[in-house]
């Protein structure tokens, strides 16, 4: 066997590795957020999930408005925030694996995937700096990094779903029925971020049924299960390549 074709097997398993450790980030962030987020809930006395929003429980500072209202600091906001801050980190590692490991075909395919990495990379920026400007510190920069994010699991998502149903058929995550999840979750996420930033005036029919605040919570909990998800199929196609990888290997 060739040094070449050696040098080249062990590359290969050098980028599944690596893919492998991007997957994991994933799950990193997913237990990070939804842990963070509950025990921050759970020590924030008479919290109401449905009447507050997520960022009031990293509020550093209590805040007087001119508007008259008022933003109460938060028991433990580091809880919060750090979460945020880890949660968005470990993302940051995650997003460009999927374009690696999908490896799209064609011009309108490989863009539509790159324009993916490019919208998780940003919506993982937005999530640190939702961690870093709480409402009671800096309201404006919160305020911008908060609609930034949402704005960004809107694309994200929207893009998610064009880009599952425009990959290849031999695709290797398309090889089973169940990639149709995919454009109906994203475009789950895609209504409830519609209602959330008030696009279309869609908050006028829907928050007459539940709150703003609730809202807000279902797009972050779409938005995680939906690329948690994704990273279980990607774990599956990487698992997929390294036993292939293996197998020649071992015939070598």
């Amino acid at each position: 066997m060739s040094r070449k074709f050696l040098l080249l097997m062990e590359k290969e398993q050098m980028l599944i590795n690596l893919q492998k450790i991007s997957i994991i980030s994933a799950f990193a962030a997913i237990v990070i957020f939804a842990v963070g987020t509950t025990i921050a809930m759970l020590v924030y006395p008479d919290y109401s999930f449905m009447e507050q929003f997520l960022s009031e429980l990293g509020v550093r500072v209590t805040a007087f408005f001119s508007s008259g209202e008022t933003l109460i600091r938060a028991p433990h906001p580091e809880i919060f925030n750090i979460s945020l801050i880890f949660a968005g980190v470990f993302l940051l590692l995650f997003f460009p694996s999927i374009y690696s490991i999908l490896k799209p075909k064609g011009y309108f395919r490989k863009s539509i995937q790159f324009l993916i990495m490019l919208s998780g990379l940003t919506t993982s920026c937005f999530i640190i700096c939702v961690g870093i400007f709480d409402a009671g510190m800096f309201l404006e920069p919160h305020v911008i990094s908060a609609l930034g994010l949402y704005y960004c699991m809107i694309i994200t998502s929207l893009l998610w779903g064009i880009g599952v149903i425009s990959l290849e058929k031999e695709s290797p995550y398309k090889q089973s029925k169940i990639w149709l999840i995919d454009p109906i979750a994203s475009v789950l996420a895609m209504l409830i971020g519609m209602i959330n930033t008030g696009l279309f005036n869609l908050h006028e029919f829907f928050v007459q049924k539940l709150t703003m605040a609730f809202y807000q919570k279902m797009l972050a909990y779409v938005f995680i299960i939906v690329f948690g998800y994704v990273a279980i199929r990607l774990l599956f196609i990487i698992k997929s390549k390294n036993d292939q990888s293996l197998e020649i290997h071992s015939k070598t």
